[in-house]
């Protein structure tokens, strides 16, 4: 696993040794996602949600995302995910006491109550890429996944025109339209595909 392009670019990242439940992201379905993106990620917020390693997080930052914020609930990937970033020469640290640093945020809490957390902060994000463990929402199941985008979709924490990439099992279908998220593309990677929605104004 490593960094593709941008200013990280060759930097080796690691995964936890051990971990059934952590699946990075291919380096080949990573290339074809943030080629899919292209300048829609320079100055970007982006929220990598159930962030894992870190892995898309660290790709938005060395291709130009003003701000990541890395969403994971397991203490282990926290650990590997400050790792990784202290390969890049990046920190979670503050600069100032209490104040957090001008292009990380790194939050430990369930996708759910970490959308809602990051709402209540009046958070926007122009991309979002959501991942969640295969067995814990996708392919066993669709409570994590729908519960999510039903969030996604009532609130305001992606922005109207912005960009949320779901990645799942190919035995899940997931809806084309949820309120106002809606798929406006599918890409195919063997066992994996990609899911693109786009956030549109709802009139009320």
């Amino acid at each position: 696993m490593r960094v593709i392009a941008g200013v990280f670019r060759g930097r080796r990242l690691v995964a936890p040794k051990g971990n059934r439940i952590v699946r990075p992201t291919a380096d080949r379905v990573k290339e074809s996602v943030f080629s899919i993106l292209r300048e829609q990620i320079i100055d970007a917020n982006f929220l990598d949600l159930c962030a894992g390693t870190g892995n898309m997080g660290i790709e938005a930052l060395s291709r130009g995302a003003k701000h990541v914020t890395f969403l994971e609930r397991d203490s282990r990937c926290i650990q590997i995910i400050e790792q990784n970033l202290r390969t890049c020469g990046l920190t979670t640290e503050p600069r100032a006491a209490r104040k957090p640093t001008d292009t990380i945020s790194l939050l430990r809490r369930d996708a759910v109550k970490g959308i809602t957390s990051l709402q209540k902060q009046d958070a926007i994000f122009e991309v979002i890429y959501f991942d969640p463990p295969y067995g814990t929402g996708l392919a066993g199941g669709s409570e994590l996944y729908a519960a999510c985008l039903a969030l996604l979709a009532e609130g305001s924490l992606l922005c109207i025109g912005g960009t949320l990439i779901v990645e799942h099992a190919k035995q899940f279908v997931g809806p084309d339209t949820v309120g106002s998220l809606t798929r406006s593309r599918q890409a195919n990677y063997g066992d994996t595909v990609v899911s693109f929605y786009q956030k549109e104004a709802v009139d009320l």
